[in-house]
C-alpha cells in the first residue's frame, strides 16, 4: 500500500519492524521494481550479516567436529601402538613349537617312564591297572 503511494521511508520502516517475517528475495524485488533499493539496503545488509554469521558458526562447528574425529583416531592409533609395544615386551605364554628332527617332531605318545626296581614300567598314559603286576 505505502509502496504505491511512494512512501519510501515507510517501506524502510516496515522492513526493519517486520525483519523476521519478510523474505529477502521479496524485499529486494519490491525495492527494485519501485526504485527503492537505497531504502531496502539496511535490511539487506542486516540479512547478509546474520546469514554470514550463521555460516561462519556452521563452519566453525564442522572444523571442531573434524578435529575431534582426528584426535579420536590418533588416540586409537596411540593405544594400538602401545598395546603392540607391550606385546613385544612380554614373554610368550605358549611353548615354542618342536624343532624338526628332535624326538619325532613332538608327535605321538610320550615315551614310557621307567619304574622302580622290581616294578613294571608305567604305561604311557596314566597309572597301571590295579591288582596285578
Amino acid at each position: 500500500y505505502f509502496i504505491e503511494q511512494g512512501k519510501k521511508e515507510c517501506f524502510a520502516t516496515c522492513l526493519f519492524v517486520c525483519y523476521d517475517l519478510i523474505r529477502p528475495d521479496v524485499a529486494l524485488e519490491l525495492a527494485w521494481i519501485n526504485n527503492m533499493i537505497d531504502f531496502a539496503f539496511p535490511y539487506l545488509l542486516q540479512f547478509i550479516r546474520e546469514y554470514s554469521g550463521k555460516v561462519d558458526e556452521l563452519i566453525k562447528d564442522k572444523l571442531e567436529a573434524q578435529k575431534e574425529v582426528k584426535a579420536k583416531e590418533q588416540e586409537e592409533k596411540d593405544v594400538m601402538s602401545q598395546q603392540n609395544m607391550y606385546a613385544q615386551l612380554l614373554p610368550l605364554a605358549l611353548p615354542a613349537p618342536p624343532m624338526p628332527g628332535m624326538g619325532g617332531g613332538g608327535y605321538g605318545p610320550p615315551p614310557p617312564m621307567g619304574g622302580m626296581p622290581g616294578m613294571p614300567p608305567m604305561p604311557p598314559y596314566g597309572m597301571p591297572p590295579m591288582g596285578g603286576y
